[in-house]
């Protein structure tokens, strides 16, 4: 049994009461498997976007296959944490565990691959080849055969990545009802905390750590370090950028992409190591609804620490995405550059947004009991006073990662806004020229507008 009710009450009882000490292990865990789906969903437009771009460019559509992969590997990642699903349907869901895994290696492998369009060898242009449709299969083979010996050796799922924790809470205080999604013993008779009263009934999921899981996060991460420092190095020998032909602001934007995945990346790498050196793996009996634990703390730290780290991964494919779509399209979409800066820039916001609300709300709670609700608003009310300057300053870094790109036919509608605009004032006759000009150009108005106000902008800074 676990019945929470209808999906609409279960999401707002869990949060409209947030405070970071009570729901908030339930809203964080569910918040990270939505910013999955909604990463996954955006991705894939992103390479959709990219295929019926008309280019036939290989490398190209290495990038498309590249973020549809990474688009299904966020989308998967945490999905098991979407909604409250029952025992039964969390037996079926928790093998997207190994689906990511799967995907993992995937991705690493096709990183690794998207170099050899920047080494000019025999080899590499065989390397090349993998990302035709009719090869590309290979790799989800090779990373299927890859998991599949140590699922054999050490016992399936749960010896390789780990079981899950399945608890449902009907009321609080009373006896919960506890699972493991693979029969493993859970070692107590969970009873549900006080603490969560507000949202009960609940379901409580929990993933465990296989033994296979610390090395699979680091052979899918260390290769994709050594790829950021190639491309890093390669935007600094401009010299063989130009005797091969290469775009160097092409390769920058790359190189942009790979460093900010892999901070991400090794951040969520340095939280798992730090977890594990400080508390173990963790394990069916390291939950907050063990009446038998002694480390509450150590708990709590693992039920945060699992879910950021997750975030960690997401957010790597998030921007790694929009960087790499600008990087290949910015010559070939007319506005793609400020499209991704805009998408870009909200996503800022709202990051920063959310991360600012539960870190204000968990220091206020632990300060003032029931003050987590006081934290947030100390938090909220600024962030939406100062929305604009910080919107402009996420602007500005955006504008920096991903710089204004233009047709040639932008260009010279620019000298001619210039010209019309030179004594600062656009007459009615200059107006009319000047739509006409960006019709035969094929700018549209809202283009148009955006164009101007760059203009303008640069001739205030003469």
């Amino acid at each position: 049994m676990s019945d929470v009710g209808p999906p609409l009450d279960y999401y707002l009882r869990v949060f409209g009461n947030f405070e970071f000490s009570v729901s908030g292990i339930f809203a964080l865990n569910h918040a990270v498997a939505i910013i999955g789906m909604i990463t996954g969903i955006f991705l894939a437009g992103l390479a959709l976007f990219i295929f019926r771009s008309g280019s036939k460019d290989l490398k190209n559509q290495a990038i498309g296959m590249i973020l549809l992969i990474e688009g299904f590997m966020a989308a998967t990642l945490a999905f098991y944490w979407i909604y409250p699903f029952s025992l039964g349907t969390l037996q079926t869901v928790v093998w997207l565990r190994a689906v990511s895994g799967i995907t993992g290696l995937t991705r690493m492998m096709m990183m690794v691959a998207l170099v050899s369009f920047f080494i000019e060898s025999e080899r590499a242009k065989r390397i090349r080849h993998v990302f035709l449709w009719k090869r590309i299969w290979i790799l989800p083979v090779v990373s299927f055969l890859a998991l599949l010996f140590p699922f054999i050796f050490l016992g399936g799922l749960p010896g390789t990545l780990g079981d899950m924790v399945h608890i449902y809470c009907a009321e609080p205080l009373a006896e919960g009802v506890g699972n493991t999604v693979f029969g493993t013993d859970l070692g107590y008779s969970p009873v549900c905390p006080e603490t969560f009263a507000s949202i009960y009934p609940a379901v409580y999921i929990s993933g465990s750590s296989g033994a296979a899981l610390l090395p699979m996060v680091l052979i899918t991460t260390l290769p994709l370090v050594f790829v950021a420092v190639f491309m890093v190095r390669l935007s600094r020998d401009p010299a063989r950028v130009e005797a091969n032909g290469y775009n160097l602001e092409e390769i920058k934007a790359l190189r942009t992409g790979f460093v900010v995945k892999v901070t991400f990346m090794l951040g969520g790498f340095i939280t798992l190591i730090g977890l594990s050196i400080a508390f173990g793996l963790t394990s069916p009996e390291m939950t907050l609804f063990n009446p038998e634990t002694t480390n509450d703390r150590g708990v709590k730290i693992l039920a945060i620490g699992g879910p950021l780290m997750l975030l960690c991964h997401i957010l790597s494919a998030l921007f790694e995405g929009t960087i790499f779509t600008y990087a290949i399209l910015k010559h070939e979409v007319m506005g793609i550059d400020e499209r991704l800066r805009k998408g870009f820039t909200a996503a800022a916001f709202t990051g920063l947004g959310a991360l600012s609300f539960l870190i204000a709300s968990e220091a206020m709670e632990t300060a003032i009991p029931g003050g987590g609700l006081i934290g947030g608003l100390i938090v909220g009310v600024p962030l939406i006073a100062l929305r604009r300057p910080i919107l402009r300053t996420f602007s500005s870094l955006s504008t920096a990662l991903m710089p204004e790109a233009h047709t040639m036919q932008e260009l010279q509608y620019l000298e001619v806004f210039a010209a019309a605009n030179a004594d600062g004032h656009i007459t009615s006759k200059e107006r009319t020229m000047l739509d006409l000009q960006a019709k035969a150009f094929g700018i549209s108005p809202g283009r148009q507008q955006h164009l101007e106000e760059i203009g303008h902008h640069d001739q205030t800074e003469r």
